[in-house]
């Protein structure tokens, strides 16, 4: 920030403001957090780790950052669209600086999206409900697998290439339950006003930075990069006009191609947000 131009660092002060509140109490309570021994609990190959300490663990840690997002000083920052009004306003176009500053505060602001605000329910959003819940049943049921597939450990037991593709590509199979699980944080996402409202608010920054990009390059993003925003605007359109019924995978084959559609479009609303404002 404090490279940042006068006039931008007093435009996000307040968002500035509470983020900074959030980290010091995160390192002021770090004493808390070690206490939690995360790592001990939640790496399944350590002894005493467990799916239900992990995710106990895991949800301790989530309700205590968010708790310091309701204090009055935060107030502004998690207000709707406060993020797009920041970009909007069309006072951090100064420099690099301006942009770096404006491109911290939405990662906050999408984080905060995705980890403190709630569904109808009142229970974290699907999304927020896999990875703390089903994710972590599924890395203790699997880490044997998981392991073998990241360090490619399947030469021991084979004893040619064409043994170990078929071997890989057997565990590659036999971890393909969880695209049931997408299939469903996709649908009932959208199903979900509350968090249906979240994917919109990231939405919204998205496009709000890359208006904002355009007018500072003088490039229409659309037309220069015509497969990216086609895709973008496509499945997003199914969040925005409530096509719930199209985010759902009905067989192996369409969950396969919406599980790279569905990645790449997570990385896109999270990441396009940053890139856009560099």
């Amino acid at each position: 920030m404090e490279y940042a131009s006068d006039e931008c660092k007093a435009q996000v002060d307040k968002s500035v403001t509470c983020i900074k509140k959030v980290i010091n109490n995160v390192l002021e309570k770090q004493e808390y957090f070690e206490g939690l021994s995360f790592q001990k609990t939640c790496l399944p190959f350590n002894e005493g780790s467990s799916a239900e300490g992990c995710k106990k663990i895991v949800k301790e840690s989530i309700d205590t950052v968010c708790k310091i997002f309701e204090d009055d000083e935060c107030k502004d920052f998690i207000e709707e669209d406060s993020v797009v009004k920041l970009i909007n306003s069309s006072k951090c176009e100064k420099s690099g600086d301006d942009m770096i500053l404006l491109a911290q505060i939405a990662i906050a602001k999408t984080i905060y999206l995705a980890g403190c605000r709630r569904a109808e329910s009142g229970n974290l959003c699907p999304l927020g409900h896999y990875f703390t819940n089903t994710a972590i049943d599924f890395a203790f049921s699997n880490i044997n697998t998981i392991e073998r597939m990241a360090e490619m450990n399947y030469y021991r037991n084979n004893t040619n290439e064409f043994e170990v593709a078929l071997d890989f590509g057997n565990d590659g199979l036999s971890l393909l339950s969880f695209l049931d699980d997408i299939s469903n944080i996709l649908e009932n996402t959208c199903k979900d006003a509350h968090c249906n409202k979240n994917i919109i608010a990231i939405d919204n920054m998205i496009l709000a930075a890359k208006a904002a990009y355009e007018k500072n390059q003088k490039v229409d993003l659309a037309k220069k990069f015509p497969k990216v925003f086609e895709f973008y605007n496509s499945y997003l359109d199914n969040y925005r006009n409530k096509k719930c019924a199209q985010l759902h995978v009905g067989n192996l084959n369409s969950g396969a191609t919406t599980l790279k559609k569905m990645t790449y479009s997570l990385v896109t609303m999270i990441a396009a947000s940053i890139l856009l404002l560099l």
